[in-house]
């Protein structure tokens, strides 16, 4: 019964008659003498109230109304009218004593659904079940919160109550419960609103609830660790390749089950073989796994040959705009979900030239529903992705300030930009031997990836030459002047070479780009590059929100980035990306404001995931 209803009878019986008017003839008050039902109860809030004077003899009258026209004089239905017999026994229980104060219990049993109990007995504010003796008075027995719980499993409807909600299209926070329905919510109330009976109930008050998180740029191809991308670091005579990817395919499992423990309930795979994606569909999610969108291998103009393993390439090499659109169909066949295109200049082709190579390709992806993602990192060339049909540009422009035309042209069609700011910033470490880990970035990570970089840093001599070269000129890279010209002309010349490459300016820019994006407006994601050496899987969030602070993006925007940014960038956003009716519920409950502190993001105390609880903080799942 709910209190709006229950008001409607005491104003309506104490208007028009005095305290016995509204009695039944056929119902004596001394049959409520004896306690005729004893039942467990979910305590949703407690709060104290006042009796106004006048208010007992509505109230009495009110009660005797709803509890014998609702119920009839049933008394095993008593639990939908116990807000009314509870009024007469809290109302001449104050009367009693002579105060007017008591307190207001909201309560909730799963068969019947919610109801309230006014009464004198003050009961401690943490407890979270009672038993309830139900006569002529109502008394309240605190009891173990298992109680409450032994029913409730496995109830296909959930109430996740007195959670603070953001307000759809605000930084405002509400008081809310979300009711979930199969793998959906299907409503968003207030906490004052009637919870359904038969709902399995989740206390989550003290708790803010978000969507779950979404990562938009990963490569589960790659380890992250020193040995797993040998084209740029060639260190195959400590650690092949095929044996990095061995530890990776065994180890995928417990890294997935990694991003649901940190709340990030959907991952996008941008670039692997794609011969990868049908076993990746038979992967063992017993201790749960994000959902994950994918693509093929990166089609490009330039092979990267020491990326091919047992399973294919990750880049896959087109000649002509005829191969590069039967790439797009050969990788739709094995379920990609998004085409994946690198436009740089190291093939030599100008944008104009990439733009035609790829126009057909990204076409053919676009008409069958797939995102067109498009590794660019130099201005000319984003421009070029982008007519040539772009949804997101990842990584970002990083040699030069976007320009208006940029942004008029990202806003007409629609683009999403990504940047990717720790991956990079992590190779620049490792050439300078700079790499460390964080204290959370240890705790998460696999001791294999950990210890590859001490191996790679204590046997530099046994690398390839290229990589030698990276590790004695990047360092200088960013040297004085002074420093510079004390190296001969030929090492002058291979560090400016390796200027344009690496250098702490390039991080610079993309800081600065991704403002100039969020002022004018664009539509951003938040991407890791996760797997890239040192750029650890699900740990790298934390590093890249504290570059998006860095950069001086506030704690709002980086949250909308990881939710419906992404979600808006991968076209989910009626599924994803926020909470309210009709989206699906995947969602996590966190113990401090996100808009206070973005770290607060990745440590949630339960994550659900369509509709069910994937994991739980003090839990093993």
């Amino acid at each position: 019964m709910k209190i709006k209803s229950l008001a409607k009878s005491l104003m309506y019986c104490g208007l028009v008659t005095a305290l016995t008017a509204c009695s039944s003839s056929g119902i004596d008050r001394s049959d409520l003498d004896e306690t005729i039902q004893r039942y467990h109860a979910v305590v949703l809030d407690q709060e104290p109230v006042t009796l106004n004077s006048r208010v007992p003899e509505g109230m009495v009258t009110g009660a005797s109304y709803g509890l014998f026209d609702e119920l009839d004089g049933d008394s095993e239905d008593m639990i939908s009218g116990v807000l009314a017999g509870v009024l007469v026994g809290g109302v001449v229980s104050a009367l009693a004593d002579g105060s007017n104060e008591a307190i207001r219990y909201r309560l909730y049993h799963q068969g019947k659904g919610e109801f309230a109990v006014i009464s004198k007995q003050q009961l401690d504010e943490d407890v979270q079940c009672v038993e309830v003796h139900q006569a002529q008075q109502v008394k309240l027995y605190a009891v173990d919160a298992e109680f409450c719980q032994q029913a409730q499993n496995e109830a296909s409807v959930k109430a996740v109550y007195g959670a603070q909600v953001q307000r759809m299209g605000s930084n405002d926070w509400r008081t809310a419960t979300v009711i979930i329905e199969g793998d959906s919510i299907a409503a968003v109330t207030e906490i004052n609103e009637e919870i359904p009976a038969g709902a399995q109930l989740i206390d989550a008050r003290d708790t803010w609830l978000i969507p779950g998180l979404i990562d938009g740029h990963v490569h589960l191809s790659q380890s992250g660790s020193a040995f797993t991308r040998p084209d740029i670091i060639g260190a195959t005579a400590l650690h092949s390749y095929d044996q990095d990817q061995a530890w990776l395919t065994n180890q995928l499992p417990d890294i997935l089950h990694d991003y649901l423990r940190l709340g990030i309930t959907t991952i996008a795979d941008l670039g692997g073989p794609t011969q990868r994606l049908h076993s990746r569909n038979q992967l063992d999610c017993t201790t749960g796994c994000p959902t994950i969108l994918s693509a093929g291998e990166l089609i490009s103009v330039v092979p990267v040959a020491p990326l091919t393993g047992n399973d294919g390439p990750t880049f896959m090499t087109t000649q002509t705009p005829a191969e590069a659109t039967a790439a797009v169909k050969m990788q739709r066949g094995f379920g990609a979900q998004i085409s994946k295109f690198v436009f740089t200049n190291e093939g030599g082709l100008s944008p104009q030239q990439l733009q035609q190579h790829f126009y057909a390709a990204m076409a053919e992806a676009k008409a069958h529903g797939q995102i067109v993602a498009v590794h660019a990192q130099d201005l000319d060339y984003a421009k070029a992705a982008i007519r040539a049909g772009a949804d997101i540009l990842v990584h970002g422009v990083m040699t030069a300030a976007i320009d208006r035309e940029f942004i008029e042209l990202a806003q007409a069609h629609d683009v999403t930009y990504m940047p990717t700011l720790t991956a990079y910033e992590h190779y620049l470490s490792i050439f300078k031997q700079q790499l460390t880990f964080t204290e959370f970035e240890q705790r998460f990570a696999d001791a294999y990836v950990l210890n590859s970089f001490v191996e790679l840093q204590e046997n530099l001599p046994a690398t390839e030459q290229m990589f030698q070269i990276f590790t004695r000129y990047v360092p200088l890279v960013d040297a004085s002047p002074e420093e510079r010209s004390a190296l001969s002309a030929q090492e002058q010349a291979i560090v400016q070479q390796l200027e344009a490459l690496f250098s702490q300016r390039i991080l610079q820019v993309q800081f600065s780009n991704l403002r100039a994006a969020l002022e004018a407006g664009l539509k951003v994601g938040f991407g890791t590059d996760a797997g890239n050496p040192g750029t650890l899987h699900a740990v790298a969030v934390a590093e890249e929100i504290r570059a998006w602070q860095r950069a001086g993006v506030d704690a709002a925007a980086i949250f909308q980035a990881l939710t419906i940014g992404n979600a808006l960038a991968f076209d989910m956003a009626q599924q994803q990306g926020g909470i309210a009716q009709g989206k699906t519920a995947t969602f996590n409950l966190l113990q401090r404001d996100p808009l206070e502190d973005p770290q607060a993001l990745l440590a949630p105390t339960h994550v659900f995931q369509g509709g069910s609880l994937v994991y739980v903080a003090d839990d093993s799942l």
